[in-house]
């Protein structure tokens, strides 16, 4: 039996190797690479600028009183007209204990409320006889004109009736002049009429002062919880200036949550903004109804009163959010969407191609307050604007896109 031997495989070096790859690159059809770099378009996710909400507020660590102090502060500077309990007196939830005499600034209202009514229809009058005046004014210039021309026409003529004419109308002339004299005398003078306006506009201006003080008029203070009268600070007939702590009342209850503002936020922070307390895991409504005048170690105390205290415990530690800011009908677009450069806020408005992309243009805008995931869009947007929300690097570079909304 005849034994062959077969020949041995080449092995291929690492170096052939890499050589056929560069020529197998090579033969591919250099069309079939331009038409994949060209037909290529980026997804760029976007979203619609749209009429929404935007609700500002800060967190704060807070503590619900654990002194159980109800104090009734002055809304309005007026007097005093009695006081019913001394400190150390028991009180019961209900019980008047200071009543308020607010006559002098109602009537200082009232009184107002006449000045302006007097001074307005004084003005009507003015302004009425001013323009009736004026226009008889304007007829006497033309009758005087009128009548001239009148008599102009027959003053050399020597008929018994052309005489008559002439004496009839220059007559009328000589009257209508008269009547014109009177009436410069009383008609008013522009001055005049603008020293009745002036009056007017202050008179409203005192209204509009005496109204906002009267509608600040303190009520009568009662008693919110059952307690012990530990301070007064008002006084039977005596003034009560506004902003005074009238009484305090210590309490089992209470209903005053106390957190400490920060430099940062103390400007968004303000008298009336609504308050919600979690405690206990319990949502509370509230408000912010006091925020001291000046800081102690870098920070502001204030306090949140509650609407509700059923169930509150004193001492024990909250969680307090504040509205600082609510517009419930604004444009609006995603957070991400907007972008700041030394030139100012900006986003990317997807605008159509005709092949159906999208060509991002760089557009600044006006911003005005935000959210967690919207901005309310001032200027430089219309509703409906496609905004892009994805920014790759090359954004700027980028002719023609496809658009994911959402």
């Amino acid at each position: 039996m005849e034994q062959t031997t077969e020949k041995p495989k080449k092995k291929w070096s690492k170096k052939k190797i890499a050589l056929a790859v560069v020529a197998a690159l090579i033969l591919v059809p250099l069309g079939s690479c331009v038409y994949s770099a060209v037909t290529y378009k980026p997804t760029l996710h976007g979203a619609a600028a749209a009429m929404g909400e935007i609700r500002s507020s800060v967190s704060f660590s807070a503590n619900v009183a654990d002194n159980g102090l109800d104090k009734y502060p002055v809304t309005e500077t007026t007097e005093v007209q009695k006081v019913y309990f001394q400190v150390g007196d028991s009180v019961k939830a209900g019980d008047l204990l200071v009543k308020f005499d607010n006559s002098d600034t109602i009537n200082a209202y009232k009184r107002a409320m006449i000045s302006y009514e007097t001074a307005r229809l004084n003005l009507n009058q003015v302004e009425s006889d001013y323009w009736e005046l004026k226009e008889d004014l304007d007829d006497c210039i033309e009758d005087i004109e009128f009548y001239k021309k009148k008599w102009k026409d027959y003053e050399d003529s020597h008929d018994p009736e052309d005489v008559a004419l002439y004496n009839n109308y220059f007559a009328k002339w000589e009257a209508a002049k008269t009547k014109k004299e009177t009436l410069e005398k009383q008609i008013l003078s522009e001055d005049q009429i603008k020293a009745q306006q002036l009056n007017f506009e202050l008179t409203q201006m005192t209204l509009d002062e005496a109204e906002k003080t009267y509608k600040n008029l303190p009520a009568d203070i009662y008693a919110k919880h059952d307690g012990i009268i530990q301070a007064i600070g008002v006084a039977d007939y005596g003034t009560a200036p506004k902003g005074t702590v009238a009484v305090a009342v210590k309490t089992v209850e209470t209903d005053v949550v106390t957190f400490n503002i920060g430099r940062y936020d103390i400007g968004d922070i303000q008298l009336g903004q609504p308050a919600t307390a979690t405690i206990g895991g319990k949502d509370y409504t509230g408000t912010v109804t006091h925020i001291d005048p000046v800081a102690t170690n870098d920070s502001v105390k204030a306090e949140v009163t509650l609407d509700s205290t059923e169930g509150v415990v004193p001492g024990i530690s909250a969680e307090l959010e504040i509205e600082t800011y609510l517009n419930e009908n604004c444009l609006t677009i995603p957070i991400e969407a907007a972008k700041t450069d030394r030139q100012g806020d900006y986003c990317y408005v997807l605008t159509p191609n005709e092949d159906g992309t999208y060509l991002p243009v760089k557009t600044y805008i006006t911003v005005g307050n935000s959210s967690i995931s919207a901005v309310e869009v001032l200027e430089g947007l219309s509703e409906g604007d496609i905004v892009a929300t994805s920014m790759p690097a090359n954004i700027d570079t980028i002719t023609s896109a496809n658009l994911l909304l959402g």
